[in-house]
């Protein structure tokens, strides 16, 4: 992607979370000049042991359902001065799969979605929506959890982690377009994170010496990457030693960025389960808006 996205989807369930989400989706449209599309998905319900007359009965319910949530969406898009906006209901089976598609068919370069951050034995029975867009999204997926309170003064700063990869150059390239448009600084971030043995083996496995080493080496590495890209932001560096997921969360805060950008794999099924995904540990605890940017492994 070269540019700002021109077609922006920004999901609702009318929810708070979501309304708080809609606040940002609004500002990002009018400051890249973009199209939002609202979208609610209407999820069905398919149970073969309803007889027909239940069937009946819970359709027209739901019809009835529909008027009022077309009504509330038309007005939700009333005295929006300077953003274009359509509203959509669209039904399917999973609301994760009626936002990706639907994104995907208008030709959206942006989602924008509410998520709750669930964490422990809720989250992995429960999944979560804003997780599941962001595993199949081809698109960037900009996440905000409720109790997230939106800049009034806009995304002026904007963290970056990166790790050297491929996927990481992707985000870096796409948080510097972003901070372009909007004004914001950079800061590019690396945690090097250390590896831990059993303390039966008394092995110190990051000296002191070997630690200033990989800083050393990691900000000149940082340095490299931005020039590549002649963002024309402004562009700080940094460089942490920890887990990687949580490092991230604990420096992004809202006292010190706006907005985290960082790439995600995709995993997905059995290698999801048992890996996990740093962009994912992070989307739960992250306490600012957080874009996720597609690495290509989908």
């Amino acid at each position: 992607m070269s540019e700002t996205p021109k077609t922006i989807l920004s999901a609702t369930d009318f929810s708070e979370t979501a309304a708080n989400a809609g606040v940002l989706a609004r500002e990002l449209a009018r400051r890249f000049s973009a199209h939002l599309h609202i979208l609610h998905a209407v999820i069905l319900l398919d149970d073969p042991h309803l007889d027909k007359d239940r069937s009946n009965q819970l359709e027209e319910l739901l019809k009835s359902e529909d008027e009022v949530r077309r009504r509330v969406l038309e007005e939700s898009i009333e005295e929006q001065y300077g953003v274009d906006i359509t509203p959509h209901m669209v039904r399917g089976i999973a609301p994760g799969e009626v936002i990706v598609e639907t994104a995907e068919s208008l030709g959206c370069g942006l989602i924008v979605m509410g998520t709750h951050g669930r964490r422990g034995l809720s989250h992995f029975f429960l999944g979560s929506v804003a997780e599941r867009v962001l595993r199949t999204s081809k698109i960037p997926v900009l996440t905000v959890r409720g109790d997230v309170v939106i800049n009034p003064d806009g995304i002026s700063k904007i963290l970056v982690p990166h790790d050297f990869s491929d996927a990481s150059d992707t985000a870096v390239r796409q948080a510097a377009i972003w901070a372009s448009s909007l004004g914001a600084r950079l800061t590019l971030l690396h945690v090097v994170e250390p590896v831990v043995y059993p303390e039966f083996y008394s092995v110190d496995v990051l000296s002191e010496e070997l630690t200033e080493r990989l800083v050393a080496r990691s900000e000149d590495a940082l340095r490299k990457t931005a020039a590549e890209f002649e963002s024309g932001c402004d562009v700080d560096f940094r460089v942490e030693i920890g887990r990687a997921a949580e490092t991230i969360a604990d420096l992004a805060g809202p006292d010190d960025f706006d907005l985290v950008v960082m790439a995600t794999r995709g995993l997905s099924g059995l290698e999801h389960v048992l890996l996990g995904s740093v962009a994912e540990s992070v989307l739960r605890r992250c306490r600012v808006p957080m874009l996720a940017i597609p690495g290509g492994d989908h």
